[in-house]
């Protein structure tokens, strides 16, 4: 394709590009041969042989041994010796240059989900066999053959981004270590093989279509471009464009590729238009000019037939669907961790990229916090069809352990057809946060509210073993039960006015009762859990005053299930209780209560909140503004 910095997907990564590799699925090999049609006697030439291994996903290692990858130069003089009589006598003197690329290793590995870098180094062998002459004392000419050897590597760095699933962008910086093993003699310096660092780039685009359109550009002005065109099903039209310093067309490539199952055939011409020094034949200053930048492409390349075969070998699985992007709706709270097993974490977008209907899933994991992967349920994508898929996650009880801020890898796989085997992998940054903090949304402080724990559940039993009510109207009971604990709360902790920790920490209602102590919302918090523990239902009031939202605050108020008839046993001032729907739709009398008054007690707290609720919220008209909300918790126990 005369570009493939950013598309290769075989073992000739190695010298286009070794970030590459990555796209290679498992095993493969790849072996080419060629012959030179421009040269005579030239027969068919065994020009390399690679093998790749991809292991855990993201990494691939690949080796190429490549015989023909060489050049070769003779240097033809003759040197005259006259014999005793006078005699001129013409010797042959004969210099042979070869420059042989023996072998190439390489390393790709997948940095990001859409980033790739690899490194490949290239193993070079200069070769001179040299012819020197001389008279001996009868005036015989002697010959002997010195043979000089220097050894060295080149070292390339190569990356590719993948902008979406059908652009990608590819760089190469050759050559940008060269590191000699050996050198050759002072007096053959000029033949030391010179490779000049380059900078490459390369971009390539496949349409909805499967047309491939790429090319290359780099900093010794050699533009080159190529496509790729679907003829059928399991074959391939390819064709590239070679130029240099712009506007000086050097040759052009047609190909033709075919796939059978895990076999890819290729046959490939290339072809020169100007054939000076290609034909086998070339003087010795265009040698010393050529500033040679690899030995397959090169002012002495002559026209070329390749024939190259690829086999894919290990678990080889075609790839129907791919993940287009992920998205997490924001960060996890270990506090509401069970929600989000009907609530959707993210969303990942799937395509399907094969010829066929297909049925595919996505299953979503994190190490530590899952027991198992979750899984969705399969839906039907038509061939070239999208759609966005909603990610589950069933966590374990390990999440509410996480005591600060932490982020970790989330694997989501999409599996198309029936097979064990994913299409396809994402990997994304999940952040999840202590067990303490809180996204400052009071309908997520219910999570926080455990009745259940058994702290809770030893103060409220106990106090109301402690306190019990004399002889009281049995409909006054839950009131009754509520200003017991509330009065008996106020015995143990204290409120501490902490606004920077009040929008975004939570202690937990057993922690509260441990540290004695806690600011608005853990106080709230766990006097809603103790009331809750014997059954009283409470709703939170969240205030966030529209001039000053800063100053944003939370009370509870709590059902006495008396009906609104029966608030006279309560007071006979309407402005002290609410009148509202329970849960079973039922309207009864509810107690608003600060409980950043905790030290003055149930009375208090009771007036104070019932004022605060009357004022902003009826006088105010914060409820039908929007500013105070009333949010019931609704737990189930």
């Amino acid at each position: 394709m005369a570009a493939a910095t950013a598309n290769t997907v075989d073992i000739n990564s190695l010298d286009w590009n070794p970030a590459s590799l990555i796209f290679i699925s498992d095993w493969r090999l790849d072996i080419t041969n060629f012959i030179n049609p421009s040269i005579i006697n030239s027969g068919l030439s065994f020009h390399n042989f690679g093998i790749a291994k991809k292991f855990a996903d993201k990494h691939t290692i690949a080796v190429k041994y490549s015989p023909g990858s060489f050049l070769e130069f003779l240097i033809p003089s003759t040197i005259t010796f006259f014999d005793s009589e006078d005699n001129p006598i013409l010797a042959n003197f004969d210099k042979k240059i070869s420059y042989n690329q023996t072998y190439s290793l390489g390393y790709g590995s997948k940095i990001l989900n859409d980033f790739a870098i690899g490194v490949s180094a290239r193993f070079y062998e200069i070769n001179i066999s040299d012819t020197k002459y001389s008279l001996d004392t009868n005036n015989i000419i002697k010959s002997q053959i010195f043979d000089y050897t220097s050894t060295q590597w080149s070292v390339d760095l190569g990356g590719i981004y993948e902008l979406n699933q059908n652009l990608n962008l590819g760089f190469i910086f050759k050559n940008i270590f060269v590191i000699r093993e050996s050198e050759l003699n002072e007096n053959l310096k000029d033949y030391q093989l010179t490779l000049p660092k380059v900078l490459r780039f390369g971009l390539s685009y496949k349409t909805e279509n499967n047309f491939l359109f790429a090319f290359d550009l780099d900093t010794k002005k050699n533009l080159n471009f190529g496509i790729e065109l679907p003829a059928l099903s399991f074959s391939k039209f390819r064709t590239g464009i070679y130029s240099s310093n712009f506007n000086k067309f050097d040759a052009a490539a047609i190909g033709l590729g075919l796939v059978y199952q895990n076999f890819q055939f290729d046959l490939s011409y290339l072809k020169f238009i100007n054939q000076n020094n290609r034909r086998g034949i070339s003087n010795l200053q265009s040698f010393y000019e050529s500033n040679l930048l690899d030995l397959d492409y090169n002012l002495f390349t002559p026209d070329r037939i390749s024939f190259s075969i690829g086999i894919k070998l290990g678990k080889i699985k075609e790839q129907l669907v791919k993940i287009e992007y992920v998205e997490i709706f924001g960060e996890v709270y270990p506090s509401a961790y069970h929600t989000y097993a009907f609530r959707p974490i993210g969303k990942a977008r799937i395509k399907n990229i094969s010829s066929k209907p297909v049925e595919a899933k996505i299953s979503f994991y994190i190490k530590d916090f899952m027991n198992e992967p979750t899984q969705t349920k399969p839906i039907k994508l038509l061939s070239g069809e999208s759609s966005e898929v909603p990610i589950f996650a069933i966590f374990n009880k390990a999440i509410q352990f996480v005591k600060t801020f932490s982020i970790h890898d989330g694997n989501i796989f999409v599996y198309a057809e029936p097979t064990n085997d994913f299409d396809d992998r994402y990997q994304t940054p999940v952040i999840i946060r202590g067990r303490n903090d809180w996204n400052g949304d009071v309908s997520q402080l219910r999570y926080f509210i455990t009745p259940d724990d058994p702290e809770v559940l030893k103060f409220s039993r106990n106090t109301i073993q402690k306190n019990k009510v004399g002889d009281v109207n049995s409909k006054l009971s839950k009131f009754e039960n509520a200003k017991i604990i509330f009065d008996e709360l106020s015995k143990f902790i204290t409120y501490i006015n902490d606004p920077n920790q009040s929008t975004d920490f939570v202690q937990y209602p057993a922690e509260t009762l441990n540290l004695h102590g806690g600011d608005c919302d853990d106080i709230t918090v766990c006097y809603s859990a103790l009331l809750e523990s014997i059954g009283i239902k409470v709703a939170l009031i969240d205030v966030v005053p529209p001039d000053n939202p800063k100053n944003a605050h939370i009370y509870l108020m709590f059902d006495t299930e008396l009906f609104a008839e029966d608030a006279h046993l309560i007071s006979d001032n309407s402005k002290k209780y609410i009148i509202r729907k329970n849960s079973d739709g039922k309207e009864s009398i509810w107690i608003p209560i600060e409980t950043t008054l905790i030290s003055k007690g149930f009375m208090e707290a009771w007036n104070y909140a019932a004022t605060e609720y009357f004022n902003e919220a009826l006088i105010n008209n914060g409820l039908s503004k929007g500013w105070i909300r009333i949010v019931d918790l609704n737990l189930t126990y």
